[in-house]
């Protein structure tokens, strides 16, 4: 006889009495969640997590006593438990923060001013997925190996003609991981950077500026037909996906409603794979899915560098274990050695 699925355990973190008890609503309405505790500010949430051990946690940012960025911090620090951020606004500052403090993704608010049925179903849906996902202890001091056990990661060689062009993409955990790589290239790195991170609808320019604050490079939203500028990292506007539409051009082409992601990884690698060949680079980063390895299988066939992070520093390694299951990984990196191997062949 099968056995029945126990209704996943979430915890209800929400200041506004209405929202909060619209996603209890939702959440006991679908049967596949059952909601262990509600908290209405960022401190009672880390109390509660730490007390209850919920499967997942819905939190909105924006709390009293303690915000959600904070709480995320906290949470990650002590108790690591998977952290779906619940939005109404785009353009809090906040919401990056906590993605890159460890939060696994973020979402509309169901029933918000700005919402559509549809975030109901995604806010349902997105818990029961993160609800699986296995998260580790963020912000413990390191323990440094000790000198007889380092050992130097092996650097790709170098690309006949040079490299053009470095191609990055990036799903669950990725806004963190991505800081990580563009702060190692430095400022002075000489190629564009074309960047597929899948996030919510309008979340794209929180991203933007996010990255232009805490990296070295200038982070643009790109616009079709432009011409890439060395050293300038670009991100296609929301409901777009990101292609190399010529050498040294941006290419950007709309959604089709029967698109699986977008922006998608598999196209952005597949264009570049087709204009540069052998002169691109292509990077895979932690993320829920297989988006990716298809175009990233498309570069490393025509000569191509390809580089995915290790399982180890993953948040989550559906896109690289994908991409190295189908032989399209030349090297797997740990997240803080990626940067070393983009500059090893891009000698700044």
């Amino acid at each position: 006889m099968n056995r029945v699925a126990s209704p996943i355990r979430v915890l209800v973190v929400e200041d506004s009495l209405s929202q909060r008890e619209l996603m209890i609503r939702l959440l006991t309405a679908s049967g596949a969640f059952t909601v262990v505790g509600v908290a209405d500010n960022g401190r009672q949430a880390v109390q509660e997590t730490l007390r209850l051990r919920p499967e997942v946690i819905a939190m909105d940012i924006h709390l009293p006593v303690m915000d959600g960025y904070k709480a995320t911090h906290e949470i990650m620090r002590r108790c690591p438990t998977p952290i779906v951020l619940v939005s109404a606004s785009a353009s809090e500052a906040k919401l990056i923060d906590a993605l890159a403090a460890g939060a696994l993704t973020v979402i509309r608010k169901p029933g918000g001013h700005h919402s559509d049925p549809a975030d109901s179903e995604t806010f349902l849906k997105t818990l029961q997925i993160m609800a699986g996902v296995r998260v580790v202890t963020r912000f413990a001091p390191r323990v440094r190996p000790a000198s007889g056990d380092t050992k130097k990661p092996a650097m790709p060689a170098a690309v006949p003609g040079g490299v053009q062009v470095l191609a990055l993409a990036a799903s669950t955990g990725g806004p963190a991981a991505v800081q990580t790589v563009l702060s190692g290239l430095g400022a002075q790195f000489p190629l564009p950077v074309l960047l597929v991170q899948h996030i919510a609808r309008d979340f794209t320019p929180a991203l933007q500026d996010w990255l232009r604050r805490t990296t070295p490079l200038p982070v643009r939203i790109a616009v079709h037909g432009e011409r890439l500028a060395p050293g300038h990292v670009y991100l296609p506007p929301d409901g777009f996906h990101l292609l190399a539409g010529g050498r040294g051009l941006i290419a950007l082409r709309l959604a089709r409603p029967d698109d699986r992601y977008c922006p998608s990884a598999d196209l952005l690698f597949q264009s570049v794979a087709r204009v540069y060949g052998a002169g691109a680079m292509g990077v895979i980063l932690t993320g829920m899915g297989d988006d990716g390895a298809r175009g990233l299988r498309e570069l490393r066939d025509r000569g191509a560098v390809t580089i995915a992070q290790d399982e180890a520093s993953c948040v989550v390694y559906g896109m690289p274990r994908s991409a190295v299951e189908t032989g399209a990984v030349a090297h797997v990196a740990a997240l803080d050695q990626i940067a070393q191997h983009i500059l090893a062949l891009v000698p700044v």
